[in-house]
């Protein structure tokens, strides 16, 4: 299962909004330029400046992942880009939690005393909706052999 934040805007979508947001601010600094203010286009370069990086900024937060992977012997929790931070897990003491906490509930995996907080970034629906299907996962998981049997094949 792979865990990504939503974005507003695809990459072209974002350049566009930069750009007609640059042109804007350009325009207003030559008007401003040509009523005497010298200093205007200086403000609006660093302006559009300070726009677009912190558009890349976002457009960069905007491509974290997670994806758990649940097998047989562990549940493992990868994050992206920075593949270095993996954790596994015994799925048959990981616990899925839904903890009410500020704003937005937090979803986390309760295991051996610790508590891993996954998909920080979605919302509160799509968090509801990746616990049960965690529960779910685990629940089957947890299943002696002769029991899923039966409930695959009725």
């Amino acid at each position: 299962m792979w865990l990504r934040p939503n974005r507003a805007l695809s990459l072209r979508g974002l350049r566009w909004a930069a750009g007609l947001l640059a042109g804007y601010i350009m325009l207003v600094a030559l008007v401003s330029s040509v009523a005497g203010n010298a200093y205007a286009p200086f403000f609006a370069l660093v302006d559009v400046t300070v726009v677009v990086l912190a558009f890349a900024a976002v457009w960069r937060a905007g491509e974290r992942a997670e994806r758990i992977t649940l097998t047989d012997d562990a549940l493992e929790i990868a994050r992206f880009p920075s593949a270095r931070d993996s954790v596994r897990l015994q799925p048959y003491w990981v616990r899925v939690r839904l903890q009410p906490g500020g704003a937005h509930p937090r979803l986390t995996l309760v295991s051996h005393g610790h508590a891993l907080e996954i998909g920080a970034f979605l919302g509160d629906e799509e968090r509801q909706t990746v616990c049960k299907q965690l529960e779910a996962s685990l629940a089957r998981l947890r299943l002696p052999d002769h029991q899923q049997d039966q409930r695959t094949n009725p």
